[in-house]
């Protein structure tokens, strides 16, 4: 019986069998409770329902031609450029691909926006990068590593940031990003009027906020795993092979629109140096698989390329798979306790609360999504590019739906549910444009550390992440905003409470990989003792450490 548990322990080469008590480490670090709640609803059909190409949902060429078209009819306000990426080559096969980036600027395109756009370096940018900065610091996340300086101006117009497409079966992403695009076009008191409910006071100030705002857009990251949503299963022909080592043991090639990656099945969301090559404990390959080497793939060497020239102050990163707004870090569970991040904790749950009847799940994206997730895009954008607001926003989830169903699972499937969901995503984006140039986030066109009078009258949301220590520092720097009690003392309080934050590093796929491992030798060992120098058969070579 030993001999079989040792043979089967050591034989598992893919899965990790030890258990995670998540909720005993979350209650042991303080976290807090917080909601989440599931949004969806079954569905009863023979054969899951597909995307509807030539009405409700276009595909990625039709979209992109459109998006030419539209920028061409309003060239005073709007600029786009192709950019292109080779990537690393791997086993000898080189892999590219190409990425558009709208800019808008109100009022007609500055001289500054138009250099900066034009700035833009080719790859030798990443290249040199990845050169001067080890691999091993932001993979650890050590004290060595350094954050890009910043060289252009923050105290003139603001730059806002908007990545749509970066997973390629989140058909509404990219949807959403042509939807946006179209409202920005045609922005004016009486389009934004109906879109805005008819409130005058919020069209007026959404309009201020554009007339000084700049804002750059990539309507799909990921355009080489969109295409092989776009291409039926039984018309692909194994152009488009998974490697057999990134399916678990046993599981079959997934169906073609629940292509997550790009064409080489690595996942762009994880291919960006901050804790780059950890693997969460429920890793699952076919989905996250990092890539060879951080920044590898041309998808994230584009948009680092897009961030070191343009320098946003504020990015928002558009998902689907649930209902949420989410902040760094990706990679622990527990939220940064810092003033910015507080602010906008409190304005998502404002937005929510408004526009999105409360349905949303807000907080840290270690936390909130139900897993950490390492080398993501925005946990890099706030500590390498020192991007005060990051933001990953999942616009619609059927988490009811079933596994393998990722269009249901991912995206609205009649036009009028689609059209909702756009339009109130929509509406959330104008409203977080305008507290964003309100000053509303501490270190965006205001000072750092504090906060706003109207920040600071919002209630404390039930946010994930959170431990008594984020909610003392809101409920303090809320006091210091609003001139409650001993301002001397209440910064103490605030800052004891931001440094006694608790840390929690959730185990690791490899930690518990080798424990399993562990277990086996230790198992083998003991069966040797007892069987003297008797063989324990089983146990390939191969399948050790």
């Amino acid at each position: 019986l030993l001999s079989g548990l040792v043979a089967f322990l050591s034989g598992v080469h893919s899965q990790v069998l030890f258990q995670v008590d998540k909720q005993a480490l979350f209650k042991e670090a303080g976290l807090l409770k917080c909601d989440t709640p599931m949004v969806g609803e079954h569905m009863d059909y023979l054969k899951a329902p597909t995307p509807d190409w030539n009405g409700t949902y276009s595909l990625l060429e039709d979209q992109t031609k459109r998006i030419y078209d539209l920028v061409k009819a309003n060239s005073k306000e709007m600029n786009i450029q192709n950019l292109y990426s080779e990537g690393l080559p791997v086993d000898m096969k080189n892999y590219s691909t190409d990425v558009e980036l709208v800019v808008y600027e109100r009022g007609g395109l500055s001289p500054e926006t138009v250099q900066a756009v034009n700035g833009i370096e080719g790859d030798e940018v990443v290249l040199n990068w990845l050169r001067d900065n080890p691999r091993e610091d932001w993979s650890a996340l050590s004290d060595n590593i350094k954050p890009i300086p910043r060289k252009r101006p923050v105290d003139g117009k603001l730059r806002v940031a908007f990545v749509f497409g970066e997973h390629g079966r989140e058909l509404v992403s990219t949807e959403m990003g042509e939807f946006f695009l179209k409202v920005l076009a045609e922005s004016s008191t009486e389009t934004l009027l109906p879109l805005l409910n008819g409130d005058s006071k919020l069209v007026k100030e959404v309009l201020e906020a554009l007339d000084n705002t700049v804002i750059h857009a990539v309507p799909c990251e990921n355009k080489n795993g969109r295409r092989i949503v776009e291409t039926k299963d039984e018309d692909d022909k194994n152009v488009y092979h998974i490697p057999q080592e990134l399916l678990d043991t046993g599981r079959r090639k997934p169906p073609n629109q629940c292509q997550r990656a790009n064409s080489r099945f690595i996942d762009p969301n994880r291919n960006w140096p901050a804790k780059w090559g950890n693997k969460p404990y429920d890793y699952q390959p076919w989905q996250e698989y990092p890539g060879p080497e951080p920044l590898s793939e041309p998808e994230s060497r584009l948009m680092f390329r897009i961030m070191h020239a343009v320098e946003p102050q504020a990015v928002v990163n558009i998902h689907s798979g649930m209902f949420g707004m989410f902040m760094p870090p990706d990679y622990t569970p527990i939220m940064v306790n810092s003033a910015d991040s507080l602010a906008q904790l409190r304005l998502q749950q404002y937005l929510n609360d408004k526009w999105l009847d409360g349905k949303c799940s807000t907080g840290g994206g270690g936390h909130s999504v139900g897993y950490v997730a390492y080398g993501t895009t925005n946990d890099f954008l706030r500590l390498g590019f020192q991007i005060p607001s990051t933001q990953t926003w999942e616009i619609f989830g059927n988490q009811k739906a079933e596994y393998y169903d990722c269009f249901s699972l991912l995206n609205p499937i009649g036009e009028a549910q689609l059209n909702e969901y756009l339009t109130r995503w929509t509406r959330l984006a104008l409203e977080h444009i305008s507290l964003l140039y309100k000053g509303l986030v501490p270190g965006i066109r205001s000072p750092e550390g504090v906060f706003s009078e109207e920040v600071a009258k919002l209630p404390n949301p039930n946010a994930c992440g959170l431990t008594k220590n984020h909610i003392d520092a809101m409920d303090g720097l809320s006091d210091i905003a609003l001139g409650r009690g001993n301002r001397s003392e209440r910064l103490r309080f605030v800052e004891e409470a931001m440094e006694n934050t608790a840390v929690l590093n959730m185990p690791t796929y490899k930690e518990l990989f080798d424990k399993q491992n562990n277990v086996a030798e230790a198992l083998a060992g003991g069966i040797h003792e007892e069987m003297g120098t008797q063989d324990i058969h089983g146990i390939p070579e191969e399948h050790g450490k």
